[in-house]
């Protein structure tokens, strides 16, 4: 997939233009949607598609060269999704909830995989490559396809880097579940940077809302703080 997606943004612009997103529409090969001529950009480019629900796949977007993308791609997304059921299943475990409710809203859910292109530029300290924003996803999942550092989170109001580790992905926990941390991309001076971006969702008409296990499980703590209250005075 790596490879895949470093040789798609080698090409020509002319066969990248191939796959370009039609007006007001997100997928396909571009930018962040552009809605007037005056919008500040990001400096980068990128390839996104839709592969889940299948059903809902527009392989008009897929490429068709390199050779070897659509399958392999496929294949990604499909292993992409089974790594974060299970990571949807360690939460509600940790949560302490019905195990298979919170997976089950994801189980048919939508995923969109973002491929990224971050060129080097000149004066890098004047340009982001991703402005500052959090992730309005169930779960993010990050693969670096190359080993250049540039993603920022925000902790205690200082911006501070995530340093890529070979073969680990990056796990974000969205706004869905709870929110996401607020995150930004800077860019290279003299090197191009390249990553993956797979966002997770809820299944199509979710209703989405406190968890009805975590709800009753606060009133029950509060109501036993309240008694072992009541017995402590009376002791």
């Amino acid at each position: 997939m790596k490879i895949d997606t470093q040789e798609f943004f080698k090409f020509p612009l002319e066969e990248k233009m191939a796959y370009a997103q039609l007006p007001n529409e997100i997928e396909g090969y571009g930018q962040t949607l552009v809605r007037s001529a005056d919008q500040k950009l990001d400096w980068n480019d990128m390839l996104c598609l839709f592969p889940l629900p299948v059903p809902l796949r527009n392989i008009r977007f897929w490429l068709t060269n390199p050779p070897s993308f659509r399958k392999t791609f496929d294949k990604y997304s499909t292993e992409l999704h089974k790594v974060t059921i299970y990571l949807i299943k360690r939460i509600a475990k940790n949560l302490g909830i019905d195990p298979k409710m919170l997976p089950s809203f994801f189980e048919d859910g939508a995923q969109v995989i973002r491929m990224n292109y971050y060129p080097p530029c000149v004066e890098a300290s004047k340009v982001l490559g991703a402005s500052p924003h959090s992730d309005a996803t169930g779960l993010t999942l990050l693969l670096q396809v190359n080993e250049v550092e540039g993603l920022k989170i925000k902790k205690d109001e200082k911006w501070v880097s995530v340093k890529p580790i070979p073969g680990a992905l990056i796990i974000d926990v969205g706004d869905i579940i709870e929110r996401s941390i607020e995150h930004r991309v800077v860019v290279n001076h003299e090197i191009e940077r390249l990553s993956m971006v797979a966002f997770h969702n809820l299944k199509v008409g979710t209703k989405i809302g406190p968890l009805a296990d975590l709800v009753l499980g606060f009133w029950q703590q509060k109501q036993k703080r309240k008694e072992d209250k009541i017995e402590f005075k009376e002791h």
